[in-house]
């Protein structure tokens, strides 16, 4: 028995030791991060201009000052808005819907239930020229919007779409693709945004082949329904987001909660994850298959989630890379053969630990729990490019979203100002970026979260009929989307504004649950919290990241989470406590 013991604790032992040197091992590798080779200059009044610009776009009083735009010969680079079926559609019985409202006192969409009028999302249905001359008003030249494969396909197309095809809703859509037309938009279409038909949710959804070509039977319907008004096809958004959040952890329709060893598992080459995935990238390159069919060729690309993910210590440094060896690259590596461009999902970082996303104190946070790091878009652009670019044709790419949650609307305007710096910087490095949509017109229903995070450039005042108010940001982003610069006068100007609240001591709303070990979980919460903002200089090419002695001292802080959830799991419970520590929030709204 002695023997027995002394083997179990020198394989530990040996164990951790590896851990361990793993973990110094890799952290060379945190180091290395892509950085500009163009530093702004200090005495140019125009940091960023994204279009091919004439004499009237030189360093002049007027263009620094005003929204006037510059008179060009040629914008290729382009600015638009971006939404969803699911966020913004009224009457519309969809698989949200139905799990928002919940049963046996389940609920399982926070900011919903206590929510004026939540079912009516936004009418983009049946009033959507409200977001679409917002959009324009803006200085929007591409509209991403998307098509709810249920509405338009309500029931299992066992015998082909044509046998239970809703005739009406093709025929709406496309009034309302006519409608971004007519406004001189051009349109991007989603076809698969975090939304699955609930015939197809019965069966499995992504895990059963079924679904596979029932999507390229769809993509074909709509490139010869929609085909003429569509200017960039969006085949998926976000897919391993969907695939995590409804199959490994299922807090996303159906709602179907796995076991603690089937989450577990659910990553494994087994686990439903890798199945899900490997379904969706067969069905992309189908439905790319199909959307080319034809003499005219379309444009299809993708919107991709990168998010940087950063160690909270040392010792998450396996764990940092094993998930963005899942998230990073690995899909887009098996369908770059069938893609025109690359679209670009990004809102921030994710510093990991154990199995959850820290909220480290002195870090700046969305309402959504987003950590901010413009450093990091052009770090992803840039890793991005060098991985891809000895394919032929060359991969483009387009910021398909990006957007800050703040029902103040204090740090959206510097985040959106250094964001677009960090685009134009990686541009001048030889990145082929096309355009930058921002997330979201108007305040909507942001999934699981519900209405607690405000990710609009306009307020929307839910107790008196959906009233559209337009933040400062609206008129920002109006600026400089018409102007195709960003200029040293509003970066100034802006994040004077914002230091000037936190030395006044000023608080936001949060909208996520945060546990006693500072780890935020996929729950958010019906009413938000307050939390300080936060005294970082975040901004683009001046934010400075935590060294080697930071990170190591928080290794011991690290060791304590990982053995307690280590020892909850062994009792049968939850990786982590989701109560609710004093010294991270400081009271309800």
């Amino acid at each position: 028995m002695a023997r027995v013991l002394r083997l179990c604790c020198g394989t530990l032992v040996t164990v951790m030791a590896l851990y361990v040197a793993a973990c110094f091992a890799l952290f060379p590798l945190l180091t290395r991060q892509p950085r500009p080779r163009i530093i702004l200059a200090d005495d140019d009044p125009i940091l960023a201009s994204f279009f091919d610009s004439g004499p009237s776009c030189a360093k002049s009083d007027a263009v620094v000052s005003s929204a006037e735009t510059c008179k060009t010969a040629d914008k290729d680079f382009f600015f638009g808005l971006a939404t969803a079926p699911a966020h913004v559609e009224d009457d519309l019985n969809d698989s949200w819907l139905e799990f928002a409202k919940g049963h046996d006192d389940v609920k399982p969409v926070r900011a919903w239930h206590n929510i004026p009028i939540p079912e009516e999302r936004l009418r983009f249905w049946t009033d959507p020229k409200v977001e679409i001359e917002l959009a324009r008003e803006a200085g929007s030249t591409v509209f991403r919007l998307g098509v709810d494969w249920g509405r338009i396909v309500p029931e299992e197309p066992v015998n082909g779409i044509s046998e239970v095809l809703d005739n009406e809703a093709v025929e709406h859509y496309k009034s309302i693709l006519k409608m971004v037309h007519n406004h001189d938009m051009r349109v991007m279409l989603t076809l698969f945004h975090h939304s699955l038909p609930k015939w197809a949710l019965l069966y499995g959804g992504w895990i059963d082949p079924r679904t596979v070509s029932y999507f390229a039977d769809f993509a074909r319907f709509c490139k010869e329904q929609f085909g003429e008004y569509v200017d960039y096809w969006i085949t998926f958004n976000e897919p391993h987001i969907f695939v995590i959040l409804t199959h490994c952890s299922g807090t996303w329709p159906p709602g179907n909660k796995p076991s603690t060893l089937a989450s577990l598992l659910c990553f494994t080459p087994w686990g439903h994850y890798g199945q899900a995935m490997n379904a969706i990238t067969h069905a992309h390159i189908a439905a790319f298959d199909a959307l080319n069919e034809g003499e005219v060729k379309a444009v299809v690309g993708v919107a991709h989630h990168v998010g940087v993910i950063q160690p909270y210590g040392l010792l998450d440094l396996p764990i940092i890379y094993a998930a963005r060896l899942l998230t990073e690259f690995h899909w887009i590596d098996d369908i770059q053969d069938h893609l025109d461009f690359c679209g670009i999902n990004y809102y921030g970082k994710e510093v990991l630990s154990g199995a959850g996303l820290m909220l480290v104190p002195d870090e700046e946070y969305s309402e959504a729990g987003r950590g901010v790091y413009p450093d990091g878009l052009f770090q992803v652009l840039v890793a991005f490019y060098d991985r891809y670019r000895i394919r032929k044709p060359k991969l483009r790419y387009i910021i398909t979203e990006n957007g800050f949650a703040d029902a103040r609307d204090l740090i959206r305007r510097p985040y959106l100002l250094e964001h677009l710096l960090a685009i134009h910087a990686a541009i001048k490095q030889g990145v082929p970026v096309d355009g930058y949509l921002q997330w979201t017109i108007s305040d909507n229903w942001e999934w699981a979260d519900g209405y607690c995070p405000k990710f609009g450039l306009v307020d929307v005042d839910r107790g008196h009929n959906l009233t559209r108010v337009p933040r400062p940001s609206y008129y920002l982003y109006q600026q400089v989307s018409k102007s195709g610069v960003v200029t040293r006068e509003q970066r100034d100007q802006e994040w004077k504004t914002l230091q000037e609240e936190v030395k006044k001591g000023g608080m936001r709303p949060f909208c996520r649950v945060v546990a006693q070990d500072k780890r935020m979980w996929a729950e958010s919460l019906d009413t938000p919290v307050l939390r300080l903002i936060a005294d970082k200089d975040w901004r683009f090419g001046k934010y400075t990241p935590p060294g080697f002695v930071v990170l190591a001292q928080r290794s011991i802080e690290v060791a304590g989470i990982m053995l307690k959830d280590i020892v909850r799991l062994l009792l049968g419970g939850q990786p982590v406590d989701v109560s609710l520590p004093p010294e991270i929030v400081s009271g309800e709204l």
